[in-house]
């Protein structure tokens, strides 16, 4: 019997979290709850509970990190999936909701370190 460890497939080592995350639709017109299970800068692993309808790209809106992250799904074993993190190619970026919706996360930043300062 062999009781090595099985070796670490990911190119990164993902740290085990327990924090509140929320998935957000595509178009903003719908999001949903999960538990960020696991994180590292390439991705995560969420626990949607019963939900299984998860679009195949959205944003992870994580408060624990003050960020949220654009995602693909890799992998689904309900109640939870895999994501990786993928960087913004441009285009997306380009429609006037994604742009009002970095000026919010920038404004949002902004007004945090202003509050730190008082």
């Amino acid at each position: 019997m062999n009781t090595a460890a099985t070796p670490e497939r990911r190119a990164a080592q993902r740290s085990r979290t327990f924090w509140k995350g929320t998935i957000l639709f595509p178009g903003g017109l719908r999001s949903t709850e999960c538990t960020v299970r696991n994180f590292t800068l390439q991705g995560a692993r969420l626990d949607c509970g019963g939900v299984g309808d998860i679009p195949d790209h959205f944003d992870l809106k994580i408060p624990q990190k003050g960020e949220t992250f654009p995602c693909q799904v890799i992998w689904r074993r309900l109640p939870e999936i895999g994501v990786a993190f993928v960087a913004d190619t441009g285009t997306a970026g380009d429609s006037l909701t994604e742009k009002l919706r970095l000026l919010e996360l920038q404004n949002r930043k902004l007004l945090r370190r202003l509050n730190e300062q008082d």
